[in-house]
């Protein structure tokens, strides 16, 4: 990623990191909606999920700065994700779900530019989850 749409992404993040509670909710919602089968992945307390995507979230914005920083939040999350054999359209599905978030709660409030930015950054990340072959 260039530049400035890694400082687009992290100047918003802010703004975006507040509602991060009304986000993920939204997330998810876009999520089963369009991938019911994903809602039987998850087990346990949904509200530690939420915490842990909101987590890794922030740590994915914070180490776009850094290659190899990325790189390494990017194996992390592959790895986490490994288990669940997910296709390049199930990960396209969570990053249009994040997309889609992304627009609900920020509305307005989210520049054409900043969105463009912010999908660049979350299908960069979704590519480096998808499964090898």
């Amino acid at each position: 990623m260039m530049s400035a749409p890694i400082s687009l992404v992290q100047n918003s993040f802010a703004r975006v990191f507040a509602r991060k509670g009304e986000l993920t909710e939204r997330f998810y919602r876009h999520l089963f909606k369009n991938m019911p089968e994903a809602e039987g992945l998850f087990h346990g307390d949904f509200m530690v999920q939420k915490e842990m995507f909101a987590t890794m979230l922030a740590a994915s914005v914070r180490s776009l700065i850094d290659k190899g920083s990325f790189h390494d939040v990017g194996t992390a999350l592959a790895e986490s994700h490994a288990r669940f054999n997910l296709s390049a359209t199930q990960l396209q599905c969570a990053a249009n779900s994040l997309m889609a978030a992304l627009r609900d709660v920020m509305g307005d409030d989210l520049t054409p530019e900043e969105e463009g930015a912010w999908n660049e950054a979350v299908t960069r990340l979704t590519g480096m989850m998808a499964r090898p072959g």
